[in-house]
């Protein structure tokens, strides 16, 4: 027959059933997280209970997820290793880098959105955004300013190294007054690892006031590949505006340029340097800068009709021409 419990067993059950619950694994991490500049990192980053920065989000939300900015405020520099979407289209995320780089992106096969960002470099930041591996990363409705730090400083610093390859998506961007006034540096560099293939959009952007370069595109890297198409965007007072090229060993640029305004660069407009690489140009202005069009050591540069390169010191010509299909 079974005995009646005891009042005694009853409570050392209770306190048992408390005990396995204190040692139960912390709740799932949200699909959904909010920063607001009066949160504070010790909140569950909810909407009610914000966070204050984004590294603070970021450990609270699960890959996929996606963080929200409730207000306008700086949310601080962050390294994304998982992926997810960084919205601040309510009100604008600022991020202000002395000496860093704001967002860094480190994952095998991650894809990261950031939407609604003001990055700024205050004059000696690193890079905006410094991705090294991932599978995709998409910046769109923002600005990128004043990075100018001493180590090679652009504003976004696209080299990944995973042979999946990778793809950058730049849409409504502005960089400006980034880069120093000497070495590889400048608004937008496009760099891929040996072996490693890559695709790019930058559309409806504008790179201007950049020091050296507006746009790198730079596949000289051993089997390295770069398929890219600027269209509706500006690329005006840089020393280089669009530059494409590939070397001794290198891998293959091939760049198509539409619907485009490339102007006041005071060395070149567009320039294709070493047999591998190629931009194609359509229904584009080229003007004022110090060579308009240039190729050096076999570079391609087609026209496919509708471009008007004049007034600047030196027009010079396309390689070929080829008639729209």
């Amino acid at each position: 027959m079974m005995k009646r419990a005891t009042s005694t067993s009853l409570a050392l059950a209770a306190l048992f059933a408390g005990a396995v619950g204190f040692a139960a694994p912390a709740s799932a991490q949200a699909t959904r997280t909010w920063v607001s500049g009066v949160g504070d990192d010790v909140n569950p980053c909810s909407r009610t209970a914000p966070c204050k920065t984004f590294a603070g989000a970021i450990s609270k939300t699960a890959a996929g997820g996606e963080i929200n900015c409730l207000d306008p405020a700086s949310f601080g520099v962050v390294t994304i290793t998982k992926s997810i979407s960084l919205i601040c289209e309510g009100g604008v995320a600022g991020i202000l880098a002395s000496g860093s780089n704001a967002i860094n992106v480190n994952g095998t096969g991650i894809t990261v959105l950031l939407s609604g960002f003001d990055f700024n470099g205050i004059g000696n930041g690193l890079s905006g955004v410094n991705f090294l591996n991932g599978s995709s990363l998409h910046i769109r409705n923002s600005t990128i300013r004043g990075f100018s730090g001493s180590t090679s400083p652009f504003g976004i610093k696209f080299a990944p190294s995973d042979v999946a390859g990778a793809t950058l998506v730049v849409d409504n961007v502005t960089l400006e007054n980034n880069g120093t006034t000497s070495g590889v540096t400048g608004g937008v560099l496009v760099q891929p690892g040996t072996g490693v293939p890559v695709t790019v959009l930058i559309t409806n952007s504008r790179v201007t006031d950049n020091n050296r370069g507006g746009v790198r595109l730079d596949a000289s890297s051993s089997g390295s590949s770069i398929k890219a198409v600027i269209s509706d965007s500006q690329i005006t007072d840089n020393q280089i505006g669009l530059y494409a090229r590939s070397s001794a060993g290198g891998g293959t640029a091939n760049v198509t340029l539409v619907n485009s305004v490339i102007s006041g660069n005071s060395s070149s407009g567009v320039l294709a340097e070493d047999a591998l690489a190629t931009v194609t140009v359509s229904n584009s202005l080229i003007t004022q800068n110090g060579n308009g069009v240039r190729v050096i050591t076999g570079g391609a540069l087609v026209s496919q009709g509708g471009n008007v390169v004049v007034s600047n010191t030196n027009n010079g010509s396309f390689t070929s021409t080829i008639a729209k299909q």
